[in-house]
């Protein structure tokens, strides 16, 4: 492969992502069902025909950008673990970000739509399931940690409390998402570390 075919390819794959990151803030913004090509060739510049080149239809459009948004959160969440070695730490860390205590709430807003989506289309639905796997291994591997470590006194299989907590997290995001002036991200990051540190039977830090 030739230098200039290697860097059209990489232009075009970066040109892609943006186009990808600004169709998230409009499907946040206006719905899935309600976002079309059109919506989102305002918000970038780039004509439906392109759009139409990158995608196909409308719907895999949604979809990748469903594909995107997920694997974005991921990928936002891993290096802020990074140095932390209190699985305390790192649990918050986790239950922050996903609950929109910190940053944009544009993520659980896809989520929300994803969720939709997936009750009616088998194969997002594997995907949506198989994200929800990944959050509740990569929490199941701090709370075993964290138990190793003595930082946590549950007896319980990490796998079933951490499914536990990510029913905590989900539960708490929600009112987030939508609003409620009484579940800020801020209150909801409050309550969900006073039920997960209770979850988890938190104990102090070893001296």
């Amino acid at each position: 492969m030739s230098e200039v075919t290697r860097n059209g390819g990489r232009r075009a794959a970066r040109k892609r992502a943006d186009v990808l990151v600004a169709a998230c803030a409009v499907v946040a913004e206006r719905g899935a069902d309600a976002t079309r090509f059109t919506d989102v060739t305002a918000a970038t510049g780039v004509g439906v025909s392109t759009l139409q080149y990158y995608f196909g239809s409308r719907e895999d459009m949604l979809i990748a950008v469903f594909r995107f948004a997920a694997q974005s959160d991921f990928d936002a969440v891993t290096p802020r673990l990074a140095g932390i070695g209190d699985a305390w730490e790192r649990l918050l860390v986790i239950a922050s970000h996903l609950t929109g205590a910190v940053g944009s709430d544009t993520g659980w807003r896809l989520w929300v739509e994803s969720w939709r989506w997936a009750l009616r289309d088998p194969e997002l639905r594997a995907e949506v399931l198989g994200d929800y796997r990944r959050w509740h291994e990569m929490l199941a591997s701090i709370i075993a940690a964290g138990v190793a470590d003595r930082r946590f006194g549950t007896d319980a299989a990490p796998m079933d409390v951490a499914r536990q907590a990510l029913a905590l997290i989900d539960g708490l995001a929600l009112p987030v998402a939508l609003g409620d002036p009484q579940v800020t991200g801020a209150a909801a990051g409050d309550l969900l570390a006073d039920a997960l540190g209770r979850l988890v039977l938190l104990r102090s830090p070893a001296l």
